[in-house]
């Protein structure tokens, strides 16, 4: 009976040593974390799975052994493999085909069987083999203990001495480069990108809150440019994101759905500064826009400002599946009282790390672009100062409609807060000389809803709540200060008005333009510094001649305004099997949303906002007044066609674990059963 045990467990440490290793493989050959502890770090975890595993299988093989008296040791050691390998392999296959094949739509029974098949012919094939290689072969050593102590040991030492290399590099890059500025164009600003994640724009002072939250920021509206319409591209961090830095809708940069990666083939922000000799970092605090998804393309330091890892793990070792089992028990030891770094890091400790980045640069005179990317007030919504408590939608997906005016005064609080925070950075800029001469660019990657239209949080909707959120540019020496643009501009454009700024040559492919072009500057100028009104020409009898002025005007040209300045604004999202995408133009919106979207979405919306800022008369199907629902959609939908017709594919990757679970205690997944193996 003990020898049954014994083979149970034998095949159940390299069966989960093999599943450790291949993991780590996958993790480390695809998106690249700079160091390799992954290895050695499955190759424990997974053994010890696998021996506990194993154990339960040895039991089992000792009562199947009384009852076929003629299981043999090589079929017993066979089935303690498979009883580690299937189980695990099974679940995360139907996991990654669902995420990849069917967009989270559900595996159809013909994918089930699809997936059963392949692994039933995995047994079979092990349990013919295996029993060959056990006697036929050296490998017979394996079915005794000493054989197979000695083979783990080979493995583990391999797999050390692979991770444990040095590599002679920093995992984020170089923080200071060589004098790249030698090469950027002289009189081109330093440039800093504050992306503050879910910041909805009627929570600051300089948007009309009236309730203090944000003076610092406010103050940074004064000395630069507000844009009172700037829309997003999509209402989620990924695709949002994908969308600022390259300057394309989500249907052009195809980074829309959850297993969708950032496409090599686009060219980025940090990809355009790189070249015309700026020193570029980057301080991601979500693991949205990471090297997990290819986010790090172009930036010379790139520094993912990860929660806390558990168990000694690295950044490679922490997208294993198994690491989640240890992050499990400690997220029940802990339940009730949360602590922010095992989500996000806060503020304080982002903006610590920008300040290492910019002194270094500042030391060895390179110009520098820097993306600065604050969590607060994405959720959990934590009380300040902290205090364990905590409202997150990974434990609290759907909160009574009643609790949104608690969950918006803890939101409210959360954007004092980093507000607070960014106020001690920006002080720090001007101490240092650092703040008069450099282009400072606040915004935000999408909104948050509390109950507008019946829903919480973000990602499935595409209503204003969540796609109008704030834009403030302070130019070097604060040109333009104190103006406020009232024309509609988008996402899309930051990148080009950045690389404007920076005397860049832009990209053939991206669609957005400066914000800053001559006619909107010329506009802003004239409304900062109203020109006298024109002097009328006389007619004969000494009486100002209208008319004449019109022909005179019309000589000149076209006249521009606000409205001909404003931009045709298209989002689009496919996020958890809702398939929306949207234009706001002249002020109408339009919404299309898929047939049975899970949000319970009507598939056609219009709304005219100038009388209805918030969305709530949908007029689609019924009088439209002077907005026109054909033309909205005829032209979103060439919009979006002409943004997919380009050389770049999709990008899907294999989802990790971690990189789940991540994902799913902020809110962006609802299930992490087949990454994690459970």
């Amino acid at each position: 009976m003990l020898r049954r045990v014994w083979l149970g467990i034998s095949g159940g440490l390299l069966g989960g040593t093999l599943v450790g290793i291949g993991e780590a493989l996958v993790v480390l050959s695809g998106a690249s974390t700079g160091e390799y502890q992954a290895l050695v770090y499955a190759t424990v975890l997974y053994a010890l799975i696998g021996v506990a595993m194993g154990i339960g299988v040895g039991i089992g093989l000792a009562v199947l052994g009384m009852v076929f008296k003629k299981l043999s040791d090589p079929r017993a050691w066979s089935l303690g493999f498979l009883g580690v390998l299937v189980p695990l392999g099974l679940v995360i296959a139907r996991y990654v085909v669902n995420k990849v094949v069917y967009a989270e739509q559900g595996v159809p029974m013909t994918g089930n069987l699809a997936i059963l098949g392949a692994f039933a012919a995995i047994a079979l094939l092990t349990l013919w083999l295996v029993p060959i290689v056990l006697t036929k072969t050296p490998l017979r050593m394996l079915a005794e203990p000493r054989g197979t102590a000695a083979a783990y040991s080979g493995i583990l030492t391999l797999a050390a001495i692979f991770s444990f290399a040095p590599s002679g590099e920093d995992p984020a890059g170089v923080l200071a480069p060589e004098n790249p500025a030698t090469d950027a164009p002289g009189g081109a600003p330093d440039a800093v990108l504050v992306v503050i994640d879910t910041l909805r724009s009627d929570v600051l002072g300089a948007y009309g809150d009236e309730g203090g939250l944000s003076p610092n920021i406010d103050k940074v509206a004064a000395e630069g440019v507000l844009f009172e319409e700037y829309i997003t591209q999509a209402s989620w961090t990924r695709a949002s994101f994908a969308s600022l830095y390259s300057s394309m809708l989500p249907s052009g940069h195809k980074c829309i759905l959850k297993a969708e990666n950032l496409p090599d083939d686009v060219v980025t922000l940090a990809e355009v500064m790189d070249a015309h000799g700026y020193a570029t970092g980057g301080l991601p605090n979500n693991i949205n826009v990471t090297r997990s998804f290819n986010f790090q393309q172009g930036f010379d330091y790139f520094s993912y400002q990860a929660p806390s890892y558990i168990a000694g793990a690295a950044e490679s070792s922490a997208q294993l599946s198994m690491y989640n089992v240890l992050r499990k028990v400690r997220d029940k030891v802990t339940a009730g009282s949360y602590t922010v770094t095992d989500y996000y890091q806060p503020s304080e400790v982002v903006l610590e790390n920008a300040r290492g980045f910019i002194e270094a640069n500042r030391e060895k005179n390179n110009r520098y672009f820097l993306v600065v990317h604050l969590m607060e007030p994405h959720d959990p919504y934590f009380a300040h100062p902290y205090d364990g408590n905590a409202v997150g939608r990974a434990w609290n997906p759907n909160p009574d409609p009643s609790e949104a005016p608690r969950l918006k005064e803890l939101y409210r609080n959360e954007v004092k807060w980093v507000d607070q925070e960014l106020g001690k950075f920006f002080d720090w800029m001007r101490e240092e000389g650092a703040w008069d001469n450099t282009l400072v660019v606040l915004t935000a990657d999408h909104g948050e809803e509390f109950q507008e239209h019946g829903g919480w949080w973000h990602g499935i909707t595409l209503y204003d709540e969540q796609i109008h959120v704030p834009l403030i540019i302070k130019p070097p020496g604060r040109e333009l200060a104190g103006a406020r643009v009232p024309w509609q501009v988008r996402e899309i454009d930051v990148a080009p008005t950045i690389g404007t700024f920076a005397q860049a040559e832009l990209p053939p492919t991206w669609q957005g333009k400066d914000i800053f072009d001559s006619d909107a500057k010329s506009t802003i100028e004239q409304m900062l510094n109203p020109p006298p009104p024109p002097v009328l020409p006389e007619d004969e009898d000494g009486v100002a001649d209208a008319d004449n002025d019109g022909e005179a005007q019309a000589e000149a040209g076209p006249v521009v305004t606000p409205e001909t300045l404003a931009r045709v604004a298209v989002a689009e999202q496919n996020f958890e099997g809702n398939d929306i995408q949207a234009i706001r133009k002249g002020g109408c919106k339009y919404i299309e949303a898929n047939e049975g979207n899970p949000r319970g979405l009507p598939t056609t919306a219009l709304f005219e906002l100038d009388g209805d800022p918030t969305e709530q008369k949908n007029l689609a199907g019924g009088d439209a007044g002077r907005c026109d629902p054909s033309a909205l959609q005829s032209e979103m939908k060439d919009t979006i066609a002409t943004s997919a017709d380009n050389e770049i594919t999709n990008d899907e990757g294999e989802m990790s674990c971690s990189d789940c679970e991540r994902l799913m205690a902020l809110g962006y997944m609802s299930d992490c059963t087949g990454p994690c193996g459970g």
